[in-house]
């Protein structure tokens, strides 16, 4: 199997995965999941912390998985086992995050991407590799690429998160800017360690469950699994200096001077990303009028159509193969889910469209 076949599947792999059903079953089949309810490979990676790394498959090049903020390798759970057919597949757990321990290290881009190489190294995992980030997961699918450029033979980045963000958001959604600062995910994650370091916060507390509790979208026993890890206070303190490093990775990534030739490369844009949006806001302080959402909404098609869509061109443009793919029935946070046959369909229709604009050039070269 060549490296263009190995992205021409990565690619659908992506495409089938941001097109989830609204109407899917509420449980994954067992079989899928079964990977991602216990530790697959805990690789040391200093200081007495472990990654998980959830590998599946044989073959070359590796192509390798990054979720989205919040997300860990379950996160795949739609995409991996069926690429795994075609070749070796691995995701992984940041730090604090699926069955990976907590870092007391700054949670930016670098460290995480450090974490990654580290964990590859150490498990012999090793080139080449077909990288694969979606949202926050593409920022650590660029420095890596950035410091592996020779092991790196391909890219594919869902719906990526977009370099210096806070400066385009104030320029476009300013009103949308000042939301996410209010944001107080990260303080009440800081609170919960807290309270759980000083032994207030006992199990019979409502707020035990707030604090500990994993994605409602889990599966029960991987839910509960997850919940109990989440008691540390430690793991909560990794958690929220993921989140809070969010905006700074997204300085972090900027380079200038990054450009990968004519690697075969694929960006997809959800053309839900408005309606994603909206829905993270829900119950924040800012859009509680009619006049409030109305202008919200406006603002958010700006930065969307201004920012976000132009930095997804950019990306394409690093390589001379790249391609920027609108998914239009897909959302932001619709990486990974149960496929509804006929999204499936037109899926593959799309894949074709891509396959003959991007790849026909390298087959002929």
């Amino acid at each position: 199997m060549s490296d263009i076949q190995i992205v021409i599947a990565v690619v659908l792999a992506a495409f089938l995965a941001t097109s989830v059903s609204r109407s899917a079953p509420a449980s994954p089949p067992k079989e899928a999941m079964t990977p991602y309810l216990t530790p697959q490979r805990a690789v040391q990676v200093g200081q007495g912390r472990t990654i998980n790394l959830v590998c599946l498959g044989q073959g070359s090049p590796t192509v390798i998985l990054s979720a989205g903020l919040g997300g860990w390798s379950v996160w795949w759970w739609a995409v991996q086992p069926t690429l795994a057919k075609r070749t070796r597949v691995c995701s992984w757990d940041r730090a604090g995050y699926g069955f990976s321990s907590p870092s007391p290290e700054s949670q930016d881009i670098v460290h995480t991407t450090g974490d990654l190489e580290r964990a590859l190294n150490a498990a012999g995992v090793g080139g080449p590799y077909v990288m694969v980030g979606h949202s926050l997961g593409g920022f650590e699918a660029l420095r890596f690429t950035d410091l592996h450029r020779q092991s790196v033979v391909g890219m594919v980045l869902v719906d990526p998160d977009i370099p210096d963000r806070p400066a385009v958001e104030e320029r476009f959604a300013p009103q949308l800017a000042t939301m996410w600062r209010a944001d107080g995910a990260v303080r009440q994650l800081q609170e919960c360690a807290a309270e759980l370091r000083r032994g207030t916060l006992k199990r019979t507390d409502p707020q035990y469950e707030r604090c500990t509790a994993a994605p409602a979208v889990l599966v029960p026993s991987l839910q509960a699994a997850i919940a109990r890890l989440n008691a540390d206070p430690e793991r909560l303190l990794t958690q929220a200096s993921t989140a809070k490093e969010h905006y700074t990775d997204s300085r972090e990534v900027m380079n200038a001077q990054r450009h990968y030739g004519d690697m075969p490369m694929i960006v997809l844009t959800a053309g839900r990303d408005e309606t994603s949006v909206l829905s993270s806001l829900q119950g924040m302080p800012g859009a509680g009028t009619p006049a409030e959402l109305e202008q919200l909404r406006a603002q958010i098609r700006l930065f969307l159509r201004y920012g976000w869509g132009p930095a997804h061109d950019a990306y394409a443009a690093l390589s001379t193969q790249g391609r920027n793919q609108l998914v239009p029935d897909s959302g932001h946070n619709e990486a990974a889910g149960t496929l509804r046959p006929a999204s499936e369909v037109r899926m593959r229709e799309r894949l074709r469209t891509v396959d003959n604009s991007l790849m026909t050039p390298l087959r002929s070269g």
